[in-house]
């Protein structure tokens, strides 16, 4: 047997805030818009917001003072802001910070839990969630996760449960048009890494599937231009496939790449997609020893000839380099091993096979 849950309303294309933000008149009277320092100004998303409350006469309050990879001081801040703002939702605003951060800001708002209860649970029913991605590589607005970063344990970790998928997401690819090829380029390998590694999980299911299929579709024309100046009609596609891969791993979760690609961002200060695409070749070539029908599937549908040339795209939009001392790679695959990650990863993944990895990036 398996299970599909997708309780997100989702609004997606153009103009889609302006064109069906009443329905937010029925999440309350005020709004914490929750943001990062810059981005939500200049793309023009959180003035669409805005322009959207006033006209339904709901007030707002603004936190956006979320960093990259938030941590957890800063989501315990801005709850108690919101607290004594008595708002009513929360309003996510951005990337894979921002809208991860609105989740545990709205669940901190009505649960009162330590730092190792906030990760384990169980949870009181958060305040509603409202995700706007200005991004193409989350998939946050359609999960129940939310990724902080976690001093007590050294990395990076998940604060998953049903209750943090949003109630709603409005997905306008035109936030997108002013993303860097740089920022482009991550996000849209994260994405990919996303409708992959949903696809080879153990948990994955034939609902799953269908969508890592269309994320890929969508995906997969674009890939030997994402380094360049991107359209509309191709920030639509990636945004469209951001969020189907969103709606893949919300259903199996993540795999090897996203377990190991946390030590990389937290100690290394690699960003979360970067991370991911730099491990993505020694996943593909552990998939093939084990799923190489569903790797023939992968290569067929992005329309490539197998590992080797994905391997030289993964490179030429990556190339960066790491150094890693045998310490680190100790390290690193000691905090890999006990996670979800490995448990859900379709191969017999030991200390040895994850170390190794490691040392193919030096």
């Amino acid at each position: 047997m398996f299970t599909y849950e997708m309780p997100t309303k989702l609004f997606f294309g153009k103009n889609c805030i302006a064109q069906s933000g009443d329905y937010l008149a029925q999440l309350g009277k005020k709004a914490l818009l929750v943001t990062g320092h810059h981005s939500a100004k200049i793309n023009g998303s959180q003035q669409a917001i805005l322009d959207t409350l006033q006209q339904l006469g709901i007030s707002w309050a603004i936190f956006d003072e979320v960093e990259n990879n938030p941590s957890i001081l800063t989501v315990r801040r801005a709850a108690a802001f919101a607290k004594a703002e008595q708002v009513d939702f929360v309003i996510a605003v951005g990337g894979g910070s921002p809208m991860d951060a609105g989740k545990v800001i709205a669940l901190l708002c009505t649960n009162e839990i330590d730092d190792v209860q906030l990760f384990s649970g169980p949870y009181k029913k958060p305040l509603p969630i409202v995700a706007v991605p200005t991004t193409s590589g989350t998939g946050s607005e359609v999960t129940k996760a939310a990724i902080l970063t976690n001093p007590h344990a050294g990395t990076k970790q998940s604060v998953t449960d049903p209750l943090l998928f949003p109630s709603m997401a409005f997905v306008d690819p035109t936030f997108t048009m002013g993303v860097s090829p740089v920022v482009t380029i991550d996000t849209a390998i994260d994405a990919l890494s996303h409708a992959v590694e949903g696809y080879m999980s153990n948990n994955s299911t034939p609902v799953s599937d269908v969508w890592a299929e269309e994320a890929m579709h969508f995906i997969g024309p674009h890939l030997t231009e994402l380094g360049s100046d991107v359209s509309y009609a191709a920030r639509e596609d990636l945004m469209y496939a951001s969020t189907l891969a969103g709606i893949v791993i919300a259903q199996s979760g993540t795999t090897l790449i996203h377990g190991m690609g946390y030590q990389l961002t937290y100690y290394k200060g690699f960003t979360h997609g970067r991370a991911n695409g730099m491990l993505f070749p020694s996943y593909m070539y552990l998939m093939t020893e084990t799923m190489p029908d569903k790797v023939e599937r992968v290569w067929d549908i992005l329309n490539l000839d197998g590992l080797d040339e994905f391997t030289n795209i993964m490179n030429k939009l990556m190339p960066d380099t790491i150094q890693l001392t045998e310490e680190d790679i100790d390290c690193y695959t000691k905090l890999t091993m006990p996670t979800r990650a490995v448990q859900a990863t379709a191969y017999n993944v030991t200390a040895d096979v994850i170390a190794s990895i490691y040392r193919q990036l030096r």
